[in-house]
């Protein structure tokens, strides 16, 4: 039913959220249709064993959607397994706005960063004990980190205000694998290209179910007429309808704390734009 997914960003100018992305942040340009689309890849997320994770599309800002660089209760987090000093100074002599000081804490060190909207979120390092957990750890990222110092993991993100609850709606009612789950800290779910971590709502995070600049997406293989019925069925109501032109169809949903998600199919004739989205 959903193979895949990424969460979309709302930009203000596609030309500088793309270099943002792929120059600064050191994502992989994968897709770029115009002013109209675009998408960039993460490396694979720690939290995966079959090396998904993190691809967000771009989009132009949407009379629709909240202004560019609006918080919401959807949005991405992005990992690395270089010393975080390091990075944090890197991306400050890049020009990035860094938002925080480096937050210790027993999963690592992170600390948060803005895009050219004014979009939020947070990188990320992993302590070294944890790094031996998954077959993505040792000589690959010492190498990755060595070479390409800007490369980050990464995932996608909602946030809910109960964990119960919220991992029952992805993993039961979307059907998407439950992969790991840290009691009311942590949770994640996997399909495909998609890495989507579940977090209570914190002080320092948008209330769950808030409108933000970021909507996640989720790519359907099955005729969307069939994919919406089953959901209806399920309890999910479909919040609105739209078409890009010669994309194939779209349709829009919410999660039980409001965040904003849609369903997507593409057309047969448009197969790149269907593995972009």
């Amino acid at each position: 039913m959903i193979s895949g997914g990424n969460p979309t960003f709302y930009v203000a100018n596609m030309d500088d959220a793309v270099q943002f992305y792929s120059q600064t942040l050191g994502l992989t340009l994968t897709n770029r249709f115009g002013n109209h689309w675009a998408t960039l890849e993460a490396d694979p997320c720690y939290w995966s064993e079959s090396r998904a994770g993190l691809t967000i599309g771009l989009h132009p800002v949407s009379p629709k959607h909240p202004t560019p660089g609006t918080a919401g209760g959807v949005g991405y987090g992005l990992e690395t397994y270089e010393p975080a000093e390091r990075v944090l100074a890197r991306l400050q002599d890049s020009g990035v706005r860094i938002t925080s000081e480096i937050i210790r804490y027993e999963g690592g060190n992170c600390f948060r960063l803005e895009d050219l909207d004014g979009l939020s979120t947070y990188v990320n390092e992993f302590p070294p004990d944890m790094i031996p957990h998954t077959d993505l750890a040792g000589q690959e990222h010492t190498t990755k980190a060595s070479q390409s110092a800007t490369r980050f993991g990464g995932h996608a993100i909602v946030y809910v205000s109960n964990m119960d609850a919220g991992v029952r709606f992805y993993s039961e009612t979307l059907g998407l694998p439950l992969t790991n789950r840290y009691g009311d800290h942590f949770a994640t779910v996997e399909i495909g290209n998609l890495v989507l971590a579940i977090h209570p709502k914190t002080p320092m995070t948008p209330d769950p179910g808030k409108k933000g600049s970021v909507m996640l997406g989720l790519q359907v293989d099955e005729p969307m007429e069939r994919v919406v019925s089953r959901l209806t069925e399920r309890g999910i109501r479909m919040t609105g309808e739209t078409a890009p032109p010669d994309s194939g169809s779209r349709v829009e949903f919410e999660d039980e704390d409001g965040n904003p998600l849609y369903l997507w199919e593409a057309r047969a004739a448009s197969s790149r734009a269907a593995a972009s989205r």
